[in-house]
């Protein structure tokens, strides 16, 4: 089994509710992936930026976070053939492999433009999107956390050191992966989720790693 892990980023629709698309507040501006054989090793990437169709304007606050402006866009592929890009990629991959995301908004997004844009979904892309694993919720039901960790968060709880710039979609990405590696791969160290343990203090005092996070229900097909 391989492995995709992909992240967006995206723009808001300026100046308040009444200027934005009530059901797609926010548009996608970029998509990024990696893909990993079942040694979790990165073979390929992909990057494309997105051209927002009802705000073709990047707000400041998206460019300073993202570091995508509005000339980066100008150009790019809109929603539709930058999906089928991605989609297409996954496809010439060739093997068997499950989608993973960092939280389930990333597919949500996705699903809500489609619907907005009319984006018509081919028999072959419906079952692409079936069965994507939100890796967000995954670990924090192994922490026994009631809220939700960023991925920021959850590279430095690790000990790690977060690869390139945040809020890159390539870049969380990779960093993702990281993390998946860390907790999947049975030949990787896991002094890392030692650490995660003993940052948030787990309700079961004294468990072993073992005990604490049950491997079990996450075992890959």
């Amino acid at each position: 089994m391989d492995y995709i892990v992909f992240d967006l980023e995206w723009n808001q629709c300026p100046d308040g509710k009444e200027r934005e698309v009530p059901a797609l507040p926010f548009e996608i501006i970029e998509i990024g992936a990696v893909a990993l054989d079942e040694d979790y090793r990165e073979i390929d990437s992909f990057l494309t930026y997105v051209k927002p169709r009802f705000n073709e304007i990047i707000e400041p606050r998206y460019e300073e976070m993202t570091g995508i402006s509005t000339a980066m866009v100008k150009d790019a592929p809109g929603f539709e053939v930058a999906f089928e890009q991605f989609f297409r990629w996954c496809i010439d991959l060739d093997k068997e492999y499950e989608i993973i995301t960092w939280s389930s908004n990333d597919e949500l997004q996705i699903r809500h433009e489609m619907k907005q844009k009319k984006y018509q979904m081919s028999n072959e892309v419906k079952q692409f999107m079936n069965g994507w694993k939100d890796f967000q919720k995954i670990m924090g039901e192994m922490l026994g956390l009631e809220r939700v960790l960023s991925l920021e968060k959850a590279i430095e709880l690790m000990g790690l050191d977060f690869q390139g710039r945040q809020h890159d979609a390539l870049n969380d990405a990779r960093n993702t992966a990281e993390i998946y590696a860390v907790v999947f791969d049975d030949k990787r160290d896991k002094e890392a989720l030692n650490r995660v343990k003993e940052a948030l203090h787990p309700k079961t005092e004294g468990a072993s790693l073992g005990e604490l996070f049950d491997f079990s229900q996450f075992v890959q097909s």
